[in-house]
């Protein structure tokens, strides 16, 4: 009885420390989203600009992005979209950047940009050749942030399920033996149970929290991107030479798509990784709960033995009860025989003797009948 007890403290106990390191499962709203295409013309007066760098922008969130072609016009399509304002940039070396505002998308809709030349001094390219720089070490500092986030969720996940495995083992043992569970225990079982919600509560809340941070640290990656519009350069030929400062440009707009891709994959890389762990995470909540599950019935199976075990302890009580009651008209008996040796008369007693007799074999019918139900019961 007593291992039983420590038994179920043990495994209490691990439940108590595993409810502090699962983490949570995250509430998914479910949002009405439908794909929209649509193309963007940029033109400078009457003129298609080509390789001008578009992108749709949502809260500071790249939606959609892409190139212009000759005729100066790149078709963009956007897979999930829910009908909010966002706002059309567009950037090219040899122009003034541009950018409509407040825009809400309609699927097949053209949305004309019209944009203005510029003329850069060797100053202003060397300070956003600078910048460039700058931005594309804060991307990279930021993705790898959300990595090491990521990394850390995978190691609290692995915590969690080797101590969901220990309370499991301790479960077993407590399984492999019989006994009863006190009411101070029961209790203690319950409180133990109110306590796992509360810390599921605290560790949603928490969740949350992190969800924050990571909107905060995506925000920061959203804004280093925008701010690459600043950090292309092109020569002093460009001024000179119009047709070569285009292709130049081209290239440039090129390459700033291609890094945008490679930075927009890595966060999708990250960001998957951190949903794996999540799905781990709530793997192991649900092996916890299978085995809160199976705690609870082994306690109830416990706690239904000791009531058996109570009743059969009562009918070895009303047993011994007759025993002696038998053995006392036993010692009657003999008395009587002693009696008639004398030459007394003890037929009268005899037959009250036989009447405490036949008293004594109705209970015992009865006790008998009793403990047969009971352990019928128990098997």
């Amino acid at each position: 009885m007593k291992k039983v007890y420590i038994l179920v403290s043990v495994v209490m106990a691990s439940f108590g420390t595993f409810a502090h390191t699962v983490e949570p499962s995250v509430t998914i709203e479910n949002i009405t989203q439908e794909s929209v295409g649509v193309i963007i013309s940029v033109k400078s007066g009457e003129a298609s600009v080509k390789g001008a760098l578009v992108k749709i922008v949502s809260e500071r969130m790249v939606i959609g992005a892409g190139t212009t072609d000759e005729s100066g016009n790149v078709s963009i399509n956007i897979e999930f979209y829910n009908g909010q304002t966002v706002s059309i940039e567009v950037y090219h070396s040899l122009y003034k950047s541009e950018k409509l505002q407040d825009i809400r998308l309609e699927n097949g809709k053209t949305y004309p940009v019209s944009m203005k030349q510029k003329g850069d001094s060797a100053e202003e390219i060397a300070e956003r050749e600078a910048e460039e720089v700058k931005r594309q070490e804060e991307l990279q500092q930021q993705t790898e942030e959300l990595n090491a986030s990521t990394t850390q969720a995978q190691e609290e996940t692995e915590a969690a399920r080797k101590e969901a495995e220990e309370a499991r083992k301790a479960l077993e043992e407590l399984n492999a033996n019989s006994g009863a569970m006190s009411e101070e225990k029961k209790n203690q079982l319950e409180a133990d149970i109110k306590a796992r919600e509360e810390a599921a509560k605290k560790r949603e809340d928490e969740a949350k929290k992190r969800a924050e941070q990571l909107e905060a640290q995506q925000a920061e990656l959203d804004a280093a991107k925008k701010a690459e519009k600043d950090a292309k350069k092109d020569a002093n030929q460009a001024q000179k030479d119009q047709e070569q400062a285009l292709k130049d440009a081209e290239k440039a707009a090129e390459e700033e798509e291609k890094k945008r891709k490679e930075a927009e994959k890595a966060k999708k890389d990250a960001e998957k990784a951190e949903k794996d762990a999540e799905k781990e995470a709530k793997e192991a909540e649900k092996d916890a709960k299978e085995a809160e599950k199976e705690l609870k019935e082994a306690a109830e199976k416990a706690e239904e033995a000791a009531k058996f075990e109570e009743k059969l302890l009562k009918l070895d009580e009303d047993q011994a009860k007759i025993d002696e009651d038998r053995k006392k008209l036993d010692e009657d008996k003999k008395k009587l025989e002693k009696k008639q040796k004398k030459g007394k008369d003890i037929s009268e007693d005899l037959v009250k003797l036989d009447e405490d007799h036949k008293k004594l074999d109705e209970k015992q019918a009865k006790l008998d009948d009793k403990r047969k139900k009971l352990l019928k019961k128990m098997d």
